[in-house]
């Protein structure tokens, strides 16, 4: 049995040079290396394509975000320049213009919130892509934007429950009710507020209820996010 075996071994290898199979051997591990590795470059290929593609979906979610933190930081502004409206005219408010008055009176009453979205980071996270960033620094840059927009909304959210209470203070003086229910124009509705420490108390305290030098800070860190995806390659 064994002798027949090494007869069909030297029948195979008789008409054939060692070099050759050598080299066919060879050419059949290279062939085999090559489509591992082109499959490999297939592979990051198409994942950094995708990469690009969610950071792209981040990068407009930071851009809207951005927006809402100006338009957020626009209403604080607005509601600020009131308060100085109504209490630097607080003894002539029958003479001024009416336009003006009726365009800020009402703001210190007012309470508002903003929204924002982070649908994008979590989906690239879902996805798993978000490990797949070869900039580390800018995966750790994409962290800090959302740190600050969610330090953003925090900070809005405190400016108005503080406004709140202080709109509650008012409301709970008796006198105050009274008013509201009086069909009085806006001069003479402000006149009597003011007239009351709480009313003078709310118009006091809403410029002093938040630093706005915090958005531009915070917004800082988004910009410089924008730039960075902006970069990516």
């Amino acid at each position: 049995m064994k002798i027949i075996l090494w007869k069909r071994i030297t029948l195979l290898f008789r008409n054939r040079r060692m070099g050759d199979f050598v080299c066919n051997f060879t050419a059949v591990m290279l062939g085999i290396i090559l489509t591992f590795m082109g499959s490999d470059w297939i592979e990051n290929r198409n994942t950094q394509r995708d990469v690009k593609s969610a950071l792209q979906l981040v990068k407009a979610e930071l851009e809207t975000n951005r927006e809402t933190i100006l338009d957020g930081k626009k209403r604080i502004e607005q509601e600020i320049r009131a308060a100085h409206f109504l209490l630097k005219n607080k003894d002539s408010l029958s003479f001024v213009s009416k336009d003006s008055l009726s365009y800020y009176f009402n703001m210190p009453f007012q309470t508002s919130f903003i929204t924002f979205t982070t649908d994008a980071l979590e989906l690239m996270k879902s996805s798993a892509l978000f490990p797949q960033i070869k900039n580390k620094q800018l995966g750790l840059s994409i962290i800090q934007a959302y740190a600050s927009i969610k330090a953003v909304d925090a900070l809005y959210a405190t400016y108005q429950n503080l406004k709140k209470e202080r709109n509650d203070w008012l409301d709970t003086k008796p006198e105050v009710k009274r008013l509201y229910v009086q069909k009085l124009s806006a001069d003479q509705l402000w006149s009597r507020l003011l007239a009351t420490d709480e009313g003078l108390d709310l118009l006091f305290q809403i410029p002093n209820l938040i630093n706005l030098e915090s958005f531009d800070y915070l917004i800082t860190d988004i910009d410089n996010t924008i730039k960075a995806i902006e970069k990516y390659e």
